[in-house]
């Protein structure tokens, strides 16, 4: 091989190697970002979800009738959305799992709290808290689709639900979802006007209303989870 051939064949080896170097650093500082970011995100996320918590239990002490009833509400709602779905529901609609009765706050607490059955006035004010709270959580852009189940909990499968009278398919299905969950966790906790109806009562109320204020199909998936937990409970008993 010639000299000048040797030399710049040197000169290129010298060249890759330095590129190899600048390569893998800046292939190291990309990957050193990426955990920054992923870090970053993580504790965003989990800042998310206290904000939201935060909404959530300032309508649970403003309500002391309906004290963790978010919380099992939640926790229903994510199981029954996997029997439903087959998967694990996603952050919005858990958000909106928890967020659902957020616009009571805005809700006076001589209705709100009432010792009683409210008269039809009062229903009418009540009825009012889903679009009350839409305006609250509609700017926070994080929250997505939370505010379709927010807004359409207490639509019914027949169209006589409120506030747009949606009927079976136009209602979103996490709102079909939380709508039984939420029937069901009323029906089964003590009131200041009524006693809880026992376990069974509740869920073959909800069977009955089936195909008129509830989606059949979520009806059916959760007697299907309800008889499982009651299995589940008699062998672990």
């Amino acid at each position: 091989m010639e000299p000048d051939q040797a030399t710049q064949l040197a000169q290129a080896k010298e060249q890759l190697l330095v590129l190899a170097r600048d390569v893998n650093a800046m292939y190291q500082a990309e990957r050193t970002r990426a955990r920054e970011l992923e870090a970053a995100l993580t504790a965003l996320q989990a800042n998310y979800l206290a904000t939201v918590r935060t909404l959530a239990f300032i309508v649970e002490a403003k309500d002391s009738s309906t004290r963790e009833h978010l919380e099992r509400t939640h926790d229903y709602a994510r199981a029954l959305a996997r029997v439903v779905t087959g998967a694990d529901p996603g952050a919005e609609v858990s958000y909106g799992f928890l967020l659902h009765d957020v616009g009571k706050v805005g809700i006076p607490e001589s209705i709100l709290c009432k010792p009683g059955p409210l008269t039809d006035a009062e229903y009418e004010v009540m009825k009012t808290h889903p679009l009350i709270g839409v305006q609250i959580v509609q700017p926070i852009e994080f929250l997505g689709g939370a505010v379709d189940i927010i807004r359409c909990h207490h639509e019914r499968w027949d169209g006589r639900g409120y506030p747009d009278g949606l009927a079976e398919e136009q209602i979103p299905l996490g709102a079909r979802i939380f709508s039984v969950c939420d029937t069901f966790d009323a029906m089964t906790s003590d009131r200041p006007y009524r006693r809880a109806l026992p376990f069974d009562d509740a869920v073959a109320e909800i069977e009955r209303n089936g195909g008129s204020q509830f989606d059949p199909t979520v009806v059916d998936a959760f007697v299907s989870m309800c008889a499982t937990l009651k299995v589940q409970g008699a062998a672990a008993g």
